[in-house]
């Protein structure tokens, strides 16, 4: 009976100290379960408004975006006009060009011109006086 009475008190002994580590270990659980549900209310409440302007800058984000992709299309419409007046005025270069050779060498074709009506000339007097 001595053993069964010696386990015992060991036992109560053991339960005691377990009890005395145990209970400050729970408060400190306690007051750590505390904190931390105050973090994530505080959390929460400061993610709240961030979420909300997150969503008014992503509208205005699509918002931009959008106008951005309409305003592309007149872009590209443009572009593609200037690329067509930029061929228009190329041509009327080229015709240009062509127009100032042809004023250039119409001196050279006057004088030619004269030449050959002065040679005609000659040869149709000549041709009257002969014949």
């Amino acid at each position: 009976m001595l053993l069964l009475q010696i386990t015992s008190a060991v036992t109560a002994v053991t339960l005691v100290v377990l009890a005395m580590c145990l209970i400050p270990v729970l408060a400190e659980m306690k007051k750590a379960a505390v904190s931390l549900q105050e973090a994530t209310d505080s959390l929460q409440k400061e993610l709240k408004p961030l979420i909300n302007d997150l969503r008014e800058t992503v509208a205005d984000i699509q918002v931009v975006t959008s106008s951005a992709a309409a305003n592309a299309d007149g872009v590209n419409m443009l572009l593609s006009e200037l690329g067509h007046a930029g061929h228009n005025i190329r041509m009327i270069n080229k015709v240009l060009g062509i127009a100032t050779d042809v004023a250039r060498n119409s001196t050279v074709w006057l004088t030619g011109a004269k030449v050959a009506g002065k040679f005609i000339a000659d040869r149709i007097v000549r041709s009257k006086i002969r014949g």
